[in-house]
């Protein structure tokens, strides 16, 4: 598989970014979370344009956005000072191709840089994401995040890499 990982800036597509995470949400969390959660989804709702100083995409060689992952300083104020991976989202047909490694490992380089410790925020439910998340030596912590919804409730836990 061709293709590069590079920082986002103004003049990135983030029309691109917002259909990566509709159609990687709709097709991966299929069992993981409400359908009807997935069902209501709406590509406004996300704002990858907010963090292009924050973000990396994979890219094939015709410019296609195949993966994207965000970070950056915590946004929890119990994890002040630590860095925070907010999201890494692969296209469907792209996943299980190291896309997913190689951008991961690319954020964590940049926020090892600034941060003795980093964290992020998984699906309780989504051990596969957990079991990758692993790899890389973080480990989930004993706290559960409800975040409750019209369509029913999500739990998510934290896991961190010290």
């Amino acid at each position: 598989m061709n293709y590069k990982i590079i920082k986002t800036d103004h003049s990135t597509n983030f029309e691109s970014i917002k259909e990566l995470y509709y159609q990687t949400w709709t097709f991966s969390y299929a069992d993981l979370v409400p359908q009807d959660f997935l069902n209501q989804l709406d590509k406004s709702i996300w704002h990858p344009e907010k963090r292009w100083n924050n973000t990396l995409i994979a890219v094939t060689p015709d410019n296609q956005i195949i993966g994207v992952c965000s970070y950056g300083p915590a946004r929890k104020k119990q994890y002040i000072g630590y860095g925070e991976i907010y999201s890494l989202y692969i296209l469907p047909h792209y996943q299980h191709l190291g896309i997913g490694q190689k951008l991961f490992q690319s954020v964590l380089t940049i926020l090892e840089q600034e941060y003795k410790k980093i964290y992020l925020i998984v699906l309780k439910n989504n051990l596969a994401a957990q079991g990758f998340y692993e790899k890389f030596d973080f480990q989930r912590l004993n706290i559960l995040l409800k975040d409750t919804t019209d369509y029913g409730t999500l739990l998510e836990t934290i896991m961190i890499k010290e």
